[in-house]
């Protein structure tokens, strides 16, 4: 099986042989002492062999000088092979060591049943790419970092990267979106695939807050006001974008938390990316265009500068400098797809019953 992607917070696709500093880092201490006294012992007789031979060249006439039948003795002849000799093994032991990390996420893949996504599931990871990019995370296996959920009690401790527990991928989940337990991720998913923050948004866009909403959230992802008050038009007999591009890129992330954690299988993780990847590629017209949407739901979610810069700066730090497989995917879309009734109808049911705006809204505040 084939290298299937770069290696773990490292960018660097295809990935290259480590440095021979790294590859003696990655020694074992009794392999690094005994190569450290190695390297010492050949410093040394190198620097006997330099001073021999500048004797003898620089000072061949003189009375204490060398002559040049003393660099043909045995005894120095002997030196010579030792020192060129110790300096190709230490070169061909450690180039050998430069390409640990290769064979460990190998090994990886081997003792996980790790193997190459198909092009759907590509497609749909390609949608957390600018995230993944920019923390050097994995993009073409579900789960984004090494984890003990794959290798199933199997014992491999590899030296160039971590293995993530189910623990710490359980305490991200809590952290970042408050789910415990498999029917906390369903809930939650739940909710994103009916518009979580999009149903207040487009209530939002109805209301008397809408004009220093809008022109607030413009200088937050520096896009035109105009921009923003498209994504309360339909085109192309498709529904209005509101931030679904938001709601649905969290299912992603979320799914392969989830996995990572142990609370839902690998099939389950994929039911659910596979259906918010298929609605994304049908609502939005480019990886620009859906990453732009996600933006703009994440400032109306944050209302903060910080954190609506942060991805600016990561889109265009992917955008000059990424240049992995899943970038280069074509943006397809299924004409044929199932869409939410909610979606479909534009929230026109809970529209219907806003009067005012809603004073529990979860999303931008004046």
């Amino acid at each position: 099986m084939e290298l299937l992607q770069n290696s773990p917070l490292h960018r660097e696709y295809p990935v290259k042989k480590d440095s021979f500093l790294k590859a003696y880092q990655y020694l074992e201490p009794g392999v690094q002492i005994l190569i450290s006294i190695i390297g010492i012992v050949t410093i040394f007789f190198l620097l006997v062999i330099i001073m021999g031979v500048y004797e003898v060249v620089n000072m061949p006439r003189q009375d204490d000088g060398m002559s040049f039948q003393y660099l043909l003795e045995t005894d120095f002849l002997f030196i010579i092979f030792g020192v060129c000799a110790a300096l190709v093994f230490l070169y061909v032991f450690l180039n050998k060591q430069r390409e640990v990390s290769v064979k460990e996420q190998l090994m990886y893949y081997e003792l996980g049943n790790v193997y190459p996504l198909n092009t759907e599931q590509k497609m749909a990871l390609r949608l957390n790419l600018v995230n993944v990019f920019y923390f050097g995370n994995w993009s073409e296996t579900l789960e984004y970092m090494p984890t003990s959920i794959r290798l199933q009690g199997k014992k491999f401790k590899p030296k160039t990267f971590d293995i993530e527990t189910e623990k710490l991928a359980q305490q991200l989940l809590n952290e970042n979106w408050g789910i415990l337990h498999k029917k906390h991720f369903y809930d939650m998913v739940g909710q994103l695939f009916d518009g979580m923050h999009s149903q207040f948004f487009a209530s939002e866009m109805l209301s008397d807050v809408a004009t220093n909403m809008i022109s607030r959230l413009s200088g937050l992802i520096k896009k035109s006001e105009k921009y923003i008050c498209n994504t309360n038009i339909s085109s192309h007999n498709k529904p209005k974008q509101f931030i679904w591009g938001f709601d649905l890129w969290r299912v992603i992330p979320m799914s392969r938390d989830a996995f990572m954690a142990g609370y839902i299988t690998e099939e389950e993780a994929w039911k659910e990316i596979l259906r918010a990847s298929g609605l994304i590629y049908y609502l939005f017209d480019s990886h620009e265009d859906f990453y732009n949407n996600y933006r703009l739901g994440n400032a109306y979610w944050s209302n903060d500068f910080k954190t609506t810069s942060e991805r600016i700066d990561r889109w265009c730090y992917f955008d000059k400098h990424c240049d992995w497989p899943l970038r280069h995917l074509a943006w397809t879309r299924s004409e044929f797809i199932e869409l939410p009734a909610i979606m479909e109808s534009n929230f026109k049911e809970y529209l219907d019953q806003q009067k005012n705006i809603n004073n529990n809204s979860i999303g931008f505040r004046k």
